[in-house]
């Protein structure tokens, strides 16, 4: 019965240290960024990781000639196929049709087209 207790409480405070570090990484940040409302980042769950999912994807399906208009018709298929998050890839991908266009015309993997549009968080070694 005490380690019942103990192994609640352990697992309770883990889970309340783990919120209160997510709580203070969100609320440092660029003022800029947070003022401006140009970039959206992470205000979905799961929207990162949509994002490199589909970056991925296309990147594959698409050839080095591919012109705009390809690229337009791949984006409007592309999240027929990710399953539960279909509305978040659709609302990403009609949020950013244009800016994804010109990223898909690049050489940049799915982790930097997704940092640069301020989906993801650009990582530290980038």
């Amino acid at each position: 019965m005490l380690r019942r207790i103990v192994l609640i409480t352990l697992l309770t405070s883990s889970v309340c240290a783990l919120h209160w570090e997510m709580h203070k990484e969100a609320s440092i940040g660029n003022g800029f960024e947070e003022n401006s409302g140009e970039i959206e980042t992470e205000q979905l769950p799961g929207k990162c990781w949509a994002c490199k999912w589909v970056m991925k994807k296309l990147k594959k399906q698409l050839s080095n000639g591919a012109t705009p208009d390809d690229i337009k018709n791949k984006l409007g298929v592309v999240c027929d196929e990710i399953g539960f998050l279909k509305s978040v890839c659709r609302k990403l991908v009609n949020q950013f049709t244009d800016i994804l266009v010109e990223e898909l015309s690049t050489t940049d993997d799915a982790g930097t087209i997704c940092a640069n549009i301020g989906v993801c968080k650009k990582q530290a070694w980038s």
